[in-house]
């Protein structure tokens, strides 16, 4: 009888091993030859060898508890900052508490579809759900990299249905953002309308009750600086729409990726190292006009009055305040700027991979989930359909009953006629 995986040469007494790897679509395998005197004894070798390689390494006592203690910090010096702080959070806040003590080998397709159930009925997104089972898979493939496993032993990690936003700008949502920043009597207004004035308390101070509270004045010296310190962000705003650069990687771009004569901004993204090549439109050149003729100029672009770089928390809160000043009172992130950016050139039939290019990205595939046309160029299909349609034959019922086949281009005896040459 043929054993799979097994081989012996009685004429040679040689045997010869073999055992597919779980987890690994019969792309890795391991194999080995050994000399025995019977079929028996290879047999057994067999058994014994077999065991030992599909048992694997990780089974004898690796934990992810001792993984994440052992191993994880050395993964993390090989990535992005922000990376390492978001992976390190998932594995210690989500797969630790529920699979720290599980043995690296044994986190099989069941436990993990184990895991995403709980996920789900604990009210995670589709996305954070995909995200987690990403940063596990990253672990057991650095495993398998560092032969702590002999492979990976999840067959088909699951992945959750994502319902893409469509969260980018409408041209009459991004006239109104971008002109926030020059509204400074609605600037005012809204610190008109949050001023509150507290109730009377009595002050042992000055003898008498006073109110407390109610914050700056609209028309104070207060509110004044304070409005222009926020229009001077605005070049911040327009080359996120402009460029579609990230928020970590407009904050840090330097005047040394900027080729203003030539018209093109080429930096390496933060996170990937994948160069975006980005041409200057004449909004963005406006913008780093007024970065470059302001008192204060260092090696990087986007400086306070001060001249310091902006914090994440300043910008993030002038972003609060020109969505209120335009009306945006749906979900809208600062993130959706680069959305946008590549959503308008979809629009206007810039091809995705002159748009992966730009955003940065090393597939077109990537950029497919950020450039989506807008409304009116969908439209297009309704005049492709229209047109394509005016040239189709048509059916008309005649008087006897039957239907008779009539051409748009030569419906009258007098076209068909001079068709055939009558």
């Amino acid at each position: 009888m043929r054993i799979p995986g097994f081989c012996f040469d009685p004429r040679r007494h040689r045997g010869r091993f073999e055992v597919i790897l779980p987890g690994t679509g019969a792309r890795k395998r391991r194999r080995k030859t050994v000399r025995v005197e019977t079929r028996d004894q290879a047999l057994a070798l067999w058994k014994a060898w077999r065991a030992k390689v599909l048992e694997g390494r990780a089974l004898k006592g690796t934990t992810l508890d001792a993984y994440h203690e052992e191993t994880w910090p050395k993964v993390m010096k090989r990535v992005a900052e922000r990376t390492a702080q978001h992976d390190s959070w998932v594995l210690e806040k989500v797969l630790l508490p529920r699979l720290g003590r599980y043995e690296l080998g044994r986190i099989n397709d069941a436990v993990v579809r184990d895991l995403v159930a709980d996920l789900r009925t604990s009210g995670y997104a589709p996305a954070s759900i995909n995200g987690i089972v990403s940063v596990l898979r990253k672990v057991l493939r650095d495993a398998v990299d560092r032969e702590l496993l002999d492979a990976v032993p999840v067959r088909k990690f699951p992945r959750e249905k994502e319902v893409l936003l469509r969260l980018e700008l409408s041209d009459e949502e991004r006239t109104r953002f971008v002109g926030a920043f020059d509204d400074e009597q609605g600037f005012r207004r809204l610190i008109r309308e949050s001023h509150r004035i507290g109730e009377p308390v009595a002050s042992k101070f000055f003898g008498r009750a006073r109110r407390f509270g109610g914050g700056r004045v609209a028309e104070g010296a207060a509110a004044t600086l304070e409005y222009w310190r926020f229009r001077a962000a605005k070049p911040v705003f327009v080359a996120a729409l402009e460029t579609g650069l990230t928020q970590s990687d407009l904050l840090s771009l330097r005047w040394a990726s900027v080729d203003l004569r030539e018209g093109w901004i080429r930096v390496p993204r933060l996170k990937t190292k994948v160069e975006a090549t980005i041409p200057i439109s004449e909004a963005c050149r406006e913008a780093l006009a007024e970065c470059r003729g302001r008192p204060v100029v260092s090696d990087k672009i986007f400086l306070t009055e001060e001249g310091r770089p902006y914090s994440l928390a300043t910008i993030n809160r002038y972003f609060r305040k020109a969505k209120e000043l335009a009306g945006i009172t749906r979900r809208f992130r600062f993130h959706d700027l680069r959305h946008s950016f590549a959503s308008l050139l979809a629009s206007r039939g810039v091809s995705i991979q002159v748009i992966a290019k730009a955003l940065g990205h090393s597939s077109s595939s990537m950029a497919e989930r950020y450039a989506r046309p807008n409304e009116e160029a969908m439209k297009s299909i309704l005049s492709a359909l229209d047109s394509a349609r005016a040239g189709v034959p048509s059916w008309t019922e005649r008087p006897d009953g039957h239907r008779k086949k009539s051409n748009s281009f030569s419906n009258s005896a007098e076209d068909t006629g001079a068709s055939r040459g009558v």
